[in-house]
């Protein structure tokens, strides 16, 4: 009986000596998350050169109720405008979003802006 339980014994170390280390503990610690997820969200606007959002693009960030008059090549050339989720904005046709405006565009926007007669004729927005 005796020779039994040193058997046994011997088994059952021999099963811990086998088994894998415990990984060690990570000294670094778990990142936090944002206090303020609105500072980290850049909502803006999708613009493209050509219809269905081809040719040359870019993601402007927008500052909601305020107006972005176009620079960098983009007045009276845009043929795609596309809000992110979550804005409304309206174009207008001149500088400091005065003279003609079509409003009320929500995401995904208008792919082709020929079809409603706006097609290189954005020069400023506001979004909300």
């Amino acid at each position: 009986m005796r020779t039994s339980s040193i058997t046994l014994a011997i088994a059952t170390m021999a099963g811990f000596t086998i088994a894998a280390p415990a990984p060690e503990a990570s000294p670094e610690a778990a990142p936090q998350a944002p206090v303020d997820l609105e500072k980290r969200q850049s909502l803006g606007i999708f613009v493209t050169a050509d219809i269905n959002f081809g040719g040359r693009s870019e993601h402007l960030i927008v500052t909601r109720g305020s107006c972005l008059t176009l620079g960098n090549g983009w007045p009276n050339v845009i043929s795609s405008f596309g809000p992110d989720s979550g804005l409304t904005c309206t174009i207008w046709d001149d500088n400091g979003c005065t003279g003609a405006s079509r409003g009320g565009i929500v995401f995904p926007g208008i792919s082709n802006l020929v079809t409603v007669g706006w097609n290189d004729r954005i020069n400023s927005f506001r979004c909300n």
